[in-house]
């Protein structure tokens, strides 16, 4: 016992803790490689209603953002190449276990903790204009927006696609305001002959900011237009082979 107590006091002398320390720790290293693409839409002029549950749907995304998940937050416009990315990083935090990895670890718990009050500062000041600044913008070019985003990060195989959007198309491909169900199936084999269905295979994929019109009275959608609307995602998205795909008011996950 005695013997494992001197070498382990060696040990600490011999590792250059300070300098360990010093140095700005990785915290993508401390993860599994786990990343969340979340889209936010700017294309519909936000009530109170809508901030709330914007407001909430953030919380829920930091809340299941473990040590070292990277979250990259895009905006959503009327033209897909407009899109700006205003936030990219991973979530602070030490995922080491025992005595011994946390030794010999460069990651500290006391600097991850500083840290990660630092990363949730950033993301709500990167998101804070997307509640306080409006934007008007004629169209909404969800679609296409969807598979750039998915070949742009396809190399880090995101694990989750995160929108808050109304969902309603308005573009050149689509406009959902005169969507008709039996055109839903042409529609997809256009966008699949297009390549703008993307195999997103294994990706849990959740929509919310869903069930009110891209009016500035921001009313419920009438009950066909909901309803082929959300015909229209779900199979989206079970073309492009997702997981799992949820739609609704809220972020629940």
């Amino acid at each position: 016992m005695m013997r494992n107590y001197f070498i382990l006091l060696t040990l600490l002398l011999v590792v250059p803790w300070h300098s360990a320390v010093a140095v700005q720790q990785d915290y993508c290293a401390q993860g599994d490689d786990t990343a969340v693409l979340f889209l936010i839409d700017r294309t519909s002029t936000f009530d109170e209603q809508d901030k709330k549950i914007f407001a909430d749907g953030v919380n829920v995304i930091f809340k299941k953002l473990d040590a070292g998940d990277r979250l990259i937050i895009h905006t959503l416009t009327e033209d897909f190449s407009e899109s700006k990315k205003i936030f990219d990083a991973c979530r602070p935090g030490c995922r080491e276990q025992g005595m011994m990895s946390g030794l010999f670890s460069q990651c500290r718990a006391s600097v991850a903790k500083s840290d990660e009050r630092k990363f949730m500062r950033n993301i709500l000041t990167s998101i804070k204009p997307m509640i306080s600044k409006q934007e008007d913008y004629p169209n909404s070019e969800i679609i296409e927006t969807i598979s750039f985003m998915a070949q742009e990060y396809e190399r880090h195989q995101p694990a989750r696609l995160i929108i808050f959007s109304d969902m309603i198309e308005h573009s050149r491909l689509a406009r959902f305001g005169q969507l008709k169900e039996s055109r839903i199936p042409a529609l997809l084999d256009k966008l699949d002959d297009l390549g703008l269905i993307r195999s997103m295979q294994g990706v849990e994929v959740d929509v919310f900011g869903f069930g009110r019109d891209h009016s500035t009275k921001r009313q419920g959608l009438k009950p066909e237009k909901k309803r082929n609307i959300e015909r229209f995602w779900q199979a989206y998205f079970k073309r492009a082979d997702v997981a799992t795909f949820h739609l609704g008011r809220n972020l629940n996950f």
